[in-house]
């Protein structure tokens, strides 16, 4: 996969805080030369073969490098993985949702997961328990009386998981183990690793159509046998690709099915979570030596739900957006990476956009945490008949296609959805609002219907609806009206939403830099297209030296272009025509590019400040010293290293800030 420098850089740097010198020495190489052999490697390194072999078993149990052996001569070949090492920068944030969403115990079990590069659901279990007990009888004298030197190296990867609370005590930690790790394969956040995970996918696409050329002997003749070929290459590669989902399916089941008991204990007011699933733990008893890893991908989908909720809360409001989140929650259990892997081609070109993965309003209110009060952030109406109902409930059966310009990111008055249909409403809108029952899903006033289980707490389902409904009129499209199924289907087209979300950070870092008239001149050049700037000061409402000031600035940074055509052969100033123009997609690639060298630099700094205070690092990082630093350290030297942790905690804190730059513009 070809990088720019910088990124490349990134991930050397990334790999050499947090796994040492040796294996970023070889990604270094790896990924500057390409694919190469040990033999190459040693050379280009100045390093023996004995110490490039140990760098490459760190670089692959870290699932860093990809490796292929040639059938014929049979030397292996090494690449290097980039996206992963990039991922490595996302570890915190990682730590950080999987604490929210799944507890203490995923959490540790996700650390060490993601310390080990990969390991057995045996070794996971066995170092889970020593860790519970190694906290339970250790919680002594090394209590955090001062500050805890466990500080993060580089990506939110602590040296230790101390910090973590203590949760369910009296609770057999085997217990807490299995069920944890069964939850975390179930949602997709740990995957078991196959030998296909360690092939690139040019290496395996190029195997399988080895493979099956072997069914045409004398070669491809004709669209009919291209097309054939095509199709069985994307059927073995999605075979392929379902390989290790065999587990996850398994334990969807168990939980799916034990999903009825305790649904009725959450109606009757018991709460299920952390409950053990028996025939959860007996499916993980049979796969003791499955190994696992952490998929990235699905991680991906999980921080892509926070930053849509931290939106939908920015622009209407608490309520809404968490409601939002439940949504996404419950949606994201049907999909397993924010992008489709062109390379793989694991998706069907058949495949109808408007039958995505959807969801009912029925499944989104069981899921939905009974302390969120739905009744807030809902408006009044001043007189009966005041909203057309038809209008509000409409079913836009199809995702958002505009009639014109491909620039535009929002229907404008007077245009229209594509194949939508006007006359078609959902009818379970005002069927909630008549049901007249009241009541909280999650608490005793809620009762369940015997003959098919429907949650019937009208009145709470009916304004959650409304939510789901705000959300669903919005200028950005966070979801879509797309069934009348179970008081009504919802989807969520990401593409266009998160193109949204593109301009939004685009804009805001233009207004930043170069102010509102810069922010101005680049709407204006994104809607109109390429203008000549005889025109511009005019629909720019600027002066023409001030524009020509501004546009002149715009284009040294990279964000403008402009295009010369000449009236005649002599090329004259006055004779020609000058088009100024908004690339969109070259300004992405060149944000994203400064924004790694951005984050070069603070992992730079970060290493320059700790080779200032080198002796002061010694000394805190002895054992006698860990956890008491106020007291054994002296009175200006524990000063000093408060203000190195501080800032330590700046520029971690402003790398986290710019990968969610990146996540926005690549990656969601």
């Amino acid at each position: 996969m070809l990088v720019t420098k910088n990124v490349a850089e990134l991930c050397v740097l990334l790999i050499s805080e947090l796994y040492g010198q040796l294996p970023s020495r070889i990604f270094a190489d790896l990924i500057g030369r390409g694919r190469s052999t040990v033999a190459q490697l040693s050379q280009h390194t100045s390093l023996n073969q004995r110490q490039v072999r140990h760098g490459i078993a760190v670089l692959i149990q870290l699932n860093l490098i990809f490796h292929h052996t040639d059938p014929d001569s049979g030397v292996t070949y090494y690449d290097a993985n980039t996206k992963t090492a990039y991922n490595l920068v996302r570890t915190g944030k990682i730590l950080d949702m999987v604490l929210e969403k799944y507890g203490h115990d995923a959490q540790i079990l996700v650390h060490e997961v993601l310390i080990q590069g990969h390991a057995k659901i045996s070794d996971l279990v066995i170092a889970f328990k020593e860790g519970r007990c190694a906290q339970q009888a250790g919680v002594n004298g090394t209590s955090q009386n001062g500050h805890s030197h466990n500080h993060v190296n580089g990506n939110g990867i602590t040296n230790g998981t101390a910090d973590l609370e203590l949760v369910n005590g009296d609770t057999d930690p085997e217990e807490q183990a299995y069920d944890g790790l069964a939850h975390l394969i179930a949602a997709g956040i740990l995957e078991p690793v196959t030998p296909t995970l360690y092939q690139s996918p040019q290496d395996l696409r190029s195997a399988v159509e080895q493979e099956y050329m072997a069914n045409y002997p004398t070669g491809l003749r004709g669209s009919k046998q291209t097309s054939e070929f095509e199709k069985g290459v994307r059927d073995k590669l999605r075979e392929i690709h379902g390989a290790n989902t065999r587990l996850k399916r398994k334990l969807e089941y168990e939980f799916m099915f034990d999903l009825g008991a305790k649904r009725r204990k959450l109606t009757n007011g018991v709460s299920s979570n952390g409950l053990p699933n028996s025939k959860a733990r007996s499916a993980l008893l049979e796969e003791l030596d499955t190994t696992l890893r952490v998929n990235y991908d699905k991680c991906t989908v999980e921080l892509r739900n926070l930053r849509l909720e931290r939106y939908a809360e920015d622009l209407i409001g608490d309520t809404t957006a968490k409601v939002y989140a439940t949504l996404l929650n419950v949606l994201s259990k049907k999909v397993s990476r924010c992008q489709v892997d062109k390379s793989i081609e694991v998706e069907d070109e058949g495949d109808d956009s408007s039958m995505g993965p959807r969801v009912t309003t029925q499944e989104v209110f069981e899921q939905l945490s009974s302390s969120i009060d739905v009744s807030n952030g809902i408006g009044m109406l001043h007189e009966e008949g005041s909203v057309d109902i038809r209008y509000a409930e409409k079913i836009r059966r199809y995702p958002p296609r505009l009639k014109g310009s491909l620039l535009k990111d929002t229907l404008e008055e007077g245009e229209e959805i594509v194949e939508s249909d006007d006359e078609d409403y959902d009818h379970s809108g005002e069927a909630a609002a008549n049901l007249g029952l009241t009541g909280l899903n999650g608490t005793k006033e809620v009762k369940l219907q015997v003959d098919d289980g429907a949650p019937v707490g009208a009145q709470r389902l009916h304004q959650m609806r409304q939510h789901l409904l705000i959300l669903a009129e919005s200028t950005q499209g966070f979801v879509r009206h797309c069934g009348a199924r179970d008081f009504g289907e919802w989807t969520v087209d990401f593409e266009p939403l998160l193109q949204h979300l593109k301009y939004v950070e685009l804009d805001t870092l233009i207004e930043n830099r170069f102010g509102r008239q810069g922010l101005r001149l680049t709407r204006i050049l994104r809607e109109k297209g390429k203008i000549d700037d005889k025109v511009l000061p005019s629909m720019a409402l600027m002066k023409k030296p001030d524009l020509h000031v501004k546009m002149a600035e715009m284009e040294m940074a990279g964000f403008l272009d402009v295009q010369e055509v000449p009236r005649d052969n002599n090329r004259a100033a006055n004779r020609t025509i000058f088009l100024w123009f908004f690339d969109l997609e070259r300004t992405l690639q060149r944000i994203l590019d400064n924004t790694c060298k951005s984050m070069v630099r603070c992992f730079q700094r970060l290493d320059v400040e700790r080779r200032k205070r080198k002796n002061l690092l010694s000394v805190a990082e002895r054992k006698d010293v860990q956890g008491m630093e106020e007291e054994k350290l002296r009175g200006d030297i524990y000063n000093e290293y408060v203000q190195f942790l501080d800032l330590e905690k700046k520029l971690l804190g402003q790398v986290a800030r710019l990968d969610d730059i990146v996540a926005v513009f690549r990656d969601f």
